[in-house]
Protein backbone atom coordinates (compact mmCIF):
# COMPACT_ATOMS: atom_id res chain seq x y z
CA UNK A 1 0.00 0.00 0.00
CA UNK A 2 2.79 2.55 -1.21
CA UNK A 3 0.62 5.44 -0.92
CA UNK A 4 -0.17 4.81 2.58
CA UNK A 5 3.46 5.25 3.27
CA UNK A 6 3.03 8.94 3.91
CA UNK A 7 0.96 7.92 7.12
CA UNK A 8 3.71 6.44 8.86
CA UNK A 9 7.08 7.61 7.75
CA UNK A 10 6.82 9.07 3.90
CA UNK A 11 9.48 7.89 1.06
CA UNK A 12 12.28 5.46 3.14
CA UNK A 13 14.50 6.91 0.63
CA UNK A 14 14.39 10.54 1.40
CA UNK A 15 14.93 12.86 4.14
CA UNK A 16 11.98 13.24 6.26
CA UNK A 17 13.73 16.59 8.00
CA UNK A 18 12.71 19.90 5.45
CA UNK A 19 10.50 22.45 5.89
CA UNK A 20 7.90 24.55 4.30
CA UNK A 21 9.68 26.77 1.65
CA UNK A 22 7.06 29.69 0.82
CA UNK A 23 9.32 30.79 -1.93
CA UNK A 24 9.38 27.44 -3.27
CA UNK A 25 6.12 25.90 -2.58
CA UNK A 26 4.73 24.88 -5.93
CA UNK A 27 7.21 24.16 -8.61
CA UNK A 28 4.94 25.10 -12.11
CA UNK A 29 7.56 23.43 -14.26
CA UNK A 30 7.14 20.24 -12.84
CA UNK A 31 3.55 20.47 -11.40
CA UNK A 32 5.20 19.49 -7.79
CA UNK A 33 4.00 20.42 -4.38
CA UNK A 34 6.94 21.08 -1.61
CA UNK A 35 4.52 19.56 1.26
CA UNK A 36 4.88 20.67 4.82
CA UNK A 37 6.39 18.59 7.19
CA UNK A 38 3.48 15.61 7.97
CA UNK A 39 4.96 14.30 11.11
CA UNK A 40 4.89 17.41 12.37
CA UNK A 41 1.49 17.99 11.37
CA UNK A 42 0.31 15.25 12.26
CA UNK A 43 1.90 15.35 15.54
CA UNK A 44 3.81 11.81 15.39
CA UNK A 45 7.03 10.65 14.81
CA UNK A 46 7.92 8.17 11.97
CA UNK A 47 6.36 4.70 12.74
CA UNK A 48 5.27 1.55 10.92
CA UNK A 49 1.60 2.00 9.92
CA UNK A 50 0.74 -1.33 12.00
CA UNK A 51 3.01 -0.11 15.36
CA UNK A 52 -0.06 1.57 17.80
CA UNK A 53 2.01 4.79 18.86
CA UNK A 54 0.76 6.76 16.32
CA UNK A 55 -2.40 6.47 17.94
CA UNK A 56 -1.76 7.20 21.09
CA UNK A 57 0.88 9.74 21.02
CA UNK A 58 -0.67 11.25 17.55
CA UNK A 59 -2.80 14.00 17.10
CA UNK A 60 -6.61 13.56 16.85
CA UNK A 61 -6.91 13.08 13.07
CA UNK A 62 -4.15 10.52 13.13
CA UNK A 63 -5.96 8.83 15.76
CA UNK A 64 -8.99 8.61 13.96
CA UNK A 65 -7.00 6.92 10.85
CA UNK A 66 -6.10 4.24 13.51
CA UNK A 67 -9.51 3.59 14.89
CA UNK A 68 -10.19 2.76 10.95
CA UNK A 69 -7.43 0.59 10.92
CA UNK A 70 -8.34 -1.51 14.24
CA UNK A 71 -11.92 -1.81 13.06
CA UNK A 72 -13.15 0.74 15.94
CA UNK A 73 -15.51 2.51 14.03
CA UNK A 74 -19.29 2.40 14.28
CA UNK A 75 -20.15 0.88 11.47
CA UNK A 76 -18.60 -1.79 9.69
CA UNK A 77 -15.72 -1.97 12.28
CA UNK A 78 -12.88 -4.03 10.76
CA UNK A 79 -13.53 -3.79 7.15
CA UNK A 80 -10.19 -2.21 6.46
CA UNK A 81 -8.05 -4.58 8.69
CA UNK A 82 -9.76 -7.79 7.16
CA UNK A 83 -8.94 -6.79 3.54
CA UNK A 84 -5.39 -5.64 3.62
CA UNK A 85 -2.39 -8.12 3.50
CA UNK A 86 1.62 -7.44 3.45
CA UNK A 87 3.78 -8.32 0.62
CA UNK A 88 7.31 -9.31 2.05
CA UNK A 89 10.16 -8.05 0.46
CA UNK A 90 13.29 -7.77 2.89
CA UNK A 91 10.83 -8.89 5.76
CA UNK A 92 12.48 -5.89 7.87
CA UNK A 93 9.03 -3.94 8.09
CA UNK A 94 7.13 -7.05 8.78
CA UNK A 95 6.16 -9.09 12.39
CA UNK A 96 6.51 -12.38 12.20
CA UNK A 97 3.56 -13.58 13.93
CA UNK A 98 1.14 -10.68 13.76
CA UNK A 99 1.45 -9.13 10.07
CA UNK A 100 -1.24 -10.97 7.64
CA UNK A 101 2.09 -11.78 5.40
CA UNK A 102 1.02 -15.52 4.77
CA UNK A 103 -2.13 -16.46 3.01
CA UNK A 104 -3.63 -13.18 4.90
CA UNK A 105 -3.99 -14.25 8.05
CA UNK A 106 -1.81 -13.75 10.30
CA UNK A 107 0.43 -16.86 12.10
CA UNK A 108 -0.41 -15.67 15.52
CA UNK A 109 -4.16 -16.63 14.47
CA UNK A 110 -3.34 -19.55 12.74
CA UNK A 111 -0.80 -20.93 15.02
CA UNK A 112 -2.38 -19.50 18.29
CA UNK A 113 -1.04 -21.99 20.05
CA UNK A 114 2.71 -21.69 19.09
CA UNK A 115 1.95 -18.04 19.53
CA UNK A 116 0.99 -18.06 23.08
CA UNK A 117 4.57 -20.24 24.28
CA UNK A 118 7.13 -18.47 21.72
CA UNK A 119 9.33 -16.03 23.55
CA UNK A 120 10.31 -13.41 20.79
CA UNK A 121 6.62 -12.44 19.57
CA UNK A 122 7.54 -8.94 18.59
CA UNK A 123 10.40 -10.44 15.82
CA UNK A 124 10.21 -9.34 12.43
CA UNK A 125 10.15 -11.91 9.14
CA UNK A 126 13.82 -10.96 8.59
CA UNK A 127 14.86 -11.90 11.89
CA UNK A 128 13.16 -14.94 11.86
CA UNK A 129 14.46 -16.02 8.50
CA UNK A 130 17.91 -15.22 9.51
CA UNK A 131 17.86 -17.20 12.49
CA UNK A 132 16.53 -20.46 10.50
CA UNK A 133 12.90 -21.15 10.53
CA UNK A 134 13.52 -24.83 9.66
CA UNK A 135 13.61 -27.87 11.41
CA UNK A 136 16.51 -26.59 13.84
CA UNK A 137 16.02 -23.45 13.54
CA UNK A 138 17.44 -21.01 16.25
CA UNK A 139 14.03 -19.10 14.86
CA UNK A 140 12.14 -20.75 17.67
CA UNK A 141 12.36 -20.37 20.84
CA UNK A 142 9.51 -21.67 23.65
CA UNK A 143 8.87 -21.01 26.88
CA UNK A 144 8.72 -24.44 27.69
CA UNK A 145 9.34 -27.82 25.69
CA UNK A 146 6.62 -28.70 23.33
CA UNK A 147 4.33 -31.66 23.66
CA UNK A 148 4.28 -34.06 20.90
CA UNK A 149 0.85 -32.45 19.41
CA UNK A 150 2.24 -28.96 19.22
CA UNK A 151 5.69 -29.95 17.85
CA UNK A 152 3.19 -31.46 15.16
CA UNK A 153 1.55 -27.89 15.02
CA UNK A 154 5.18 -26.46 14.84
CA UNK A 155 5.84 -29.10 11.73
CA UNK A 156 2.88 -27.48 10.09
CA UNK A 157 4.54 -23.87 10.65
CA UNK A 158 7.66 -24.94 8.84
CA UNK A 159 5.93 -26.60 5.86
CA UNK A 160 4.16 -23.65 5.48
CA UNK A 161 7.12 -21.48 5.36
CA UNK A 162 9.42 -23.67 3.65
CA UNK A 163 8.59 -22.23 -0.04
CA UNK A 164 9.14 -18.58 0.96
CA UNK A 165 12.49 -16.96 0.45
CA UNK A 166 12.89 -12.95 0.99
CA UNK A 167 14.30 -10.32 -1.88
CA UNK A 168 16.64 -8.42 -0.28
CA UNK A 169 16.19 -5.37 -2.25
CA UNK A 170 12.48 -4.93 -1.94
CA UNK A 171 10.45 -3.12 0.38
CA UNK A 172 7.73 -4.75 2.57
CA UNK A 173 4.18 -3.20 1.03
CA UNK A 174 0.69 -3.51 1.92
CA UNK A 175 -1.88 -4.51 -0.56
CA UNK A 176 -5.49 -3.86 -0.49
CA UNK A 177 -7.41 -7.30 -1.34
CA UNK A 178 -9.58 -6.07 -4.13
CA UNK A 179 -6.90 -3.82 -5.68
CA UNK A 180 -3.79 -6.33 -5.63
CA UNK A 181 -2.31 -5.51 -9.15
CA UNK A 182 -2.59 -1.25 -8.55
CA UNK A 183 -2.16 -1.15 -4.51
CA UNK A 184 -4.07 1.18 -2.25
CA UNK A 185 -6.89 3.34 -4.21
CA UNK A 186 -9.41 5.72 -2.97
CA UNK A 187 -11.67 3.96 -5.46
CA UNK A 188 -11.51 0.86 -4.48
CA UNK A 189 -12.00 1.51 -0.51
CA UNK A 190 -14.89 3.48 -1.54
CA UNK A 191 -15.94 0.22 -3.64
CA UNK A 192 -15.03 -1.92 -0.75
CA UNK A 193 -16.95 0.07 1.69
CA UNK A 194 -20.17 0.77 -0.67
CA UNK A 195 -20.31 -2.87 -0.78
CA UNK A 196 -20.98 -4.03 2.15
CA UNK A 197 -24.14 -4.70 3.33
CA UNK A 198 -23.98 -3.02 7.09
CA UNK A 199 -27.01 -2.51 9.30
CA UNK A 200 -27.64 1.18 9.60
CA UNK A 201 -26.09 1.65 13.54
CA UNK A 202 -29.75 3.96 14.15
CA UNK A 203 -31.70 0.74 13.63
CA UNK A 204 -29.48 -1.59 16.04
CA UNK A 205 -29.95 1.27 18.89
CA UNK A 206 -33.40 0.60 19.02
CA UNK A 207 -32.48 -2.73 20.23
CA UNK A 208 -30.59 -1.67 23.03
CA UNK A 209 -33.17 -0.29 25.43
CA UNK A 210 -35.94 -2.87 27.10
CA UNK A 211 -38.46 -2.31 29.48
CA UNK A 212 -37.70 -5.10 31.47
CA UNK A 213 -33.65 -4.82 31.52
CA UNK A 214 -31.99 -2.12 33.81
CA UNK A 215 -31.41 1.20 32.60
CA UNK A 216 -27.84 0.24 33.20
CA UNK A 217 -27.35 -2.64 31.47
CA UNK A 218 -28.84 -0.43 28.28
CA UNK A 219 -26.22 2.59 29.07
CA UNK A 220 -23.33 -0.16 29.16
CA UNK A 221 -25.06 -1.16 25.15
CA UNK A 222 -25.28 1.87 24.47
CA UNK A 223 -21.56 2.89 24.92
CA UNK A 224 -20.80 -0.44 23.18
CA UNK A 225 -22.72 0.49 19.75
CA UNK A 226 -20.47 3.52 20.25
CA UNK A 227 -17.36 2.03 20.78
CA UNK A 228 -16.98 4.34 24.17
CA UNK A 229 -16.78 1.53 26.64
CA UNK A 230 -13.08 1.83 28.55
CA UNK A 231 -11.54 -0.72 26.61
CA UNK A 232 -7.65 -1.34 26.63
CA UNK A 233 -7.57 -0.58 23.18
CA UNK A 234 -9.87 2.66 23.79
CA UNK A 235 -7.36 3.84 27.00
CA UNK A 236 -4.45 3.34 25.22
CA UNK A 237 -5.50 5.70 22.43
CA UNK A 238 -6.30 8.44 24.90
CA UNK A 239 -2.96 7.65 26.26
CA UNK A 240 -4.07 6.48 30.20
CA UNK A 241 -2.69 3.20 29.24
CA UNK A 242 0.59 1.74 27.92
CA UNK A 243 0.30 0.35 24.64
CA UNK A 244 1.78 -2.94 25.58
CA UNK A 245 -0.63 -2.94 28.27
CA UNK A 246 -3.43 -3.50 26.07
CA UNK A 247 -3.98 -7.10 25.72
CA UNK A 248 -7.15 -9.23 26.18
CA UNK A 249 -7.94 -10.04 29.19
CA UNK A 250 -8.72 -13.44 28.50
CA UNK A 251 -4.85 -14.78 27.72
CA UNK A 252 -5.62 -14.98 24.04
CA UNK A 253 -2.75 -12.12 23.06
CA UNK A 254 -4.82 -10.22 20.94
CA UNK A 255 -5.12 -6.10 21.57
CA UNK A 256 -8.37 -5.77 24.01
CA UNK A 257 -10.85 -3.87 21.67
CA UNK A 258 -14.84 -4.00 22.31
CA UNK A 259 -15.12 -6.30 18.53
CA UNK A 260 -12.65 -8.55 20.11
CA UNK A 261 -14.33 -8.80 23.59
CA UNK A 262 -17.80 -9.37 22.45
CA UNK A 263 -17.35 -10.92 19.24
CA UNK A 264 -13.77 -12.30 18.65
CA UNK A 265 -12.47 -13.49 21.49
CA UNK A 266 -12.86 -17.73 22.03
CA UNK A 267 -13.14 -17.43 25.75
CA UNK A 268 -16.62 -14.88 25.24
CA UNK A 269 -17.64 -15.14 22.32
CA UNK A 270 -18.56 -18.73 22.85
CA UNK A 271 -21.25 -17.68 25.09
CA UNK A 272 -23.84 -16.55 22.40
CA UNK A 273 -23.78 -19.65 20.58
CA UNK A 274 -24.77 -21.03 24.25
CA UNK A 275 -27.61 -18.74 24.23
CA UNK A 276 -28.72 -19.78 20.83
CA UNK A 277 -28.51 -23.08 21.95
CA UNK A 278 -30.38 -22.48 25.19
CA UNK A 279 -33.30 -21.38 23.71
CA UNK A 280 -33.46 -23.22 20.55
CA UNK A 281 -32.36 -20.10 18.13
CA UNK A 282 -30.17 -20.18 15.28
CA UNK A 283 -26.33 -19.03 15.36
CA UNK A 284 -25.04 -15.70 14.47
CA UNK A 285 -22.43 -15.11 11.92
CA UNK A 286 -22.53 -11.32 11.66
CA UNK A 287 -18.97 -10.08 11.95
CA UNK A 288 -20.17 -6.45 13.41
CA UNK A 289 -21.61 -5.39 16.55
CA UNK A 290 -24.64 -3.38 15.07
CA UNK A 291 -25.16 -6.60 12.71
CA UNK A 292 -25.11 -8.78 15.43
CA UNK A 293 -27.11 -7.14 17.68
CA UNK A 294 -29.93 -7.33 14.79
CA UNK A 295 -29.39 -10.97 13.74
CA UNK A 296 -29.45 -12.21 16.86
CA UNK A 297 -32.63 -10.58 18.27
CA UNK A 298 -34.37 -12.36 15.28
CA UNK A 299 -32.44 -15.45 15.79
CA UNK A 300 -35.51 -17.10 17.34
CA UNK A 301 -38.53 -15.99 14.73
CA UNK A 302 -39.25 -12.88 13.81
CA UNK A 303 -42.77 -12.67 15.56
CA UNK A 304 -42.64 -9.34 18.31
CA UNK A 305 -42.68 -11.41 21.37
CA UNK A 306 -39.65 -13.90 20.25
CA UNK A 307 -37.67 -10.21 19.14
CA UNK A 308 -38.26 -8.97 22.80
CA UNK A 309 -37.12 -12.23 24.60
CA UNK A 310 -34.14 -12.35 22.25
CA UNK A 311 -33.17 -8.64 22.93
CA UNK A 312 -33.42 -8.81 26.71
CA UNK A 313 -31.05 -11.92 26.09
CA UNK A 314 -28.60 -9.68 24.05
CA UNK A 315 -28.46 -7.33 27.02
CA UNK A 316 -27.89 -10.01 28.92
CA UNK A 317 -25.25 -11.49 26.78
CA UNK A 318 -23.53 -7.70 27.06
CA UNK A 319 -23.75 -7.13 30.74
CA UNK A 320 -22.21 -10.34 31.91
CA UNK A 321 -19.30 -10.37 29.50
CA UNK A 322 -18.76 -7.17 30.23
CA UNK A 323 -18.74 -7.89 34.28
CA UNK A 324 -16.92 -11.29 33.57
CA UNK A 325 -14.20 -8.72 31.62
CA UNK A 326 -13.89 -6.31 34.54
CA UNK A 327 -13.56 -9.59 37.43
CA UNK A 328 -10.94 -10.84 35.29
CA UNK A 329 -8.87 -7.15 35.17
CA UNK A 330 -9.85 -6.00 38.72
CA UNK A 331 -10.55 -9.44 40.58
CA UNK A 332 -8.43 -12.00 39.21
CA UNK A 333 -10.90 -14.15 39.28
CA UNK A 334 -12.08 -16.16 35.67
CA UNK A 335 -15.56 -18.01 34.87
CA UNK A 336 -16.23 -20.41 32.39
CA UNK A 337 -18.59 -20.36 29.42
CA UNK A 338 -21.10 -22.00 31.42
CA UNK A 339 -20.80 -20.39 34.17
CA UNK A 340 -21.36 -17.41 32.65
CA UNK A 341 -24.78 -19.00 30.82
CA UNK A 342 -26.06 -19.63 34.40
CA UNK A 343 -25.64 -16.09 34.99
CA UNK A 344 -27.37 -15.16 31.47
CA UNK A 345 -30.62 -17.69 32.89
CA UNK A 346 -30.41 -15.75 36.10
CA UNK A 347 -30.52 -12.35 35.25
CA UNK A 348 -32.69 -12.76 32.57
CA UNK A 349 -35.74 -14.61 34.56
CA UNK A 350 -34.84 -11.88 37.18
CA UNK A 351 -35.89 -8.45 34.89
CA UNK A 352 -38.96 -10.68 34.00
CA UNK A 353 -40.19 -11.90 36.74
CA UNK A 354 -39.47 -8.76 38.52
CA UNK A 355 -43.01 -7.24 36.94
CA UNK A 356 -44.95 -10.76 36.46
CA UNK A 357 -45.38 -13.07 39.13
CA UNK A 358 -46.26 -16.04 36.81
CA UNK A 359 -42.80 -17.11 35.71
CA UNK A 360 -41.81 -17.22 39.61
CA UNK A 361 -43.56 -20.81 39.73
CA UNK A 362 -41.17 -22.23 36.57
CA UNK A 363 -38.02 -21.67 37.68
CA UNK A 364 -37.02 -25.20 36.99
CA UNK A 365 -38.47 -25.12 33.59
CA UNK A 366 -36.93 -21.90 32.95
CA UNK A 367 -33.53 -23.48 33.30
CA UNK A 368 -33.92 -25.93 30.50
CA UNK A 369 -36.56 -24.62 28.43
CA UNK A 370 -37.61 -20.77 28.64
CA UNK A 371 -39.13 -20.63 25.59
CA UNK A 372 -41.89 -23.25 26.95
CA UNK A 373 -42.28 -21.00 30.14
CA UNK A 374 -43.23 -17.95 27.72
CA UNK A 375 -45.32 -19.91 25.75
CA UNK A 376 -43.74 -19.13 22.72
CA UNK A 377 -43.40 -22.90 21.01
Amino acid sequence: MNSLEFQYGGDHGHDHDHYYDHDHDYDHDHHHVDFVNLHSLLGMEQHRWDEPHGGTRGSSWWREVARIRDGGGEAGGGWFEGNISRQVGNGSDTFFWTDPWVDGTPLCERFRRLFDLAVNKSDSVADMFQLGWGIGGDAWVWRRPLWAWEEELLGECQTLLFTISLQAHSLDIWLLRPDVDDGYTVRGAYQLLTAQNVVPLDEATDLIWHPRVPLKVSIIAWRLMRDRLPTKLNLSYRGILPVGESHCVSGCGAVESAHRVFLSCSTFSSLWSLVSSWVGAASVTAQTLSDHFIQFSSSAGDTRVRRSFMQLLCLACVWVVWTERNHRLFRGSANSSLHMLDKIKTFSFRWLTAKSCTLALNYRSWWFSPMLCLSLY
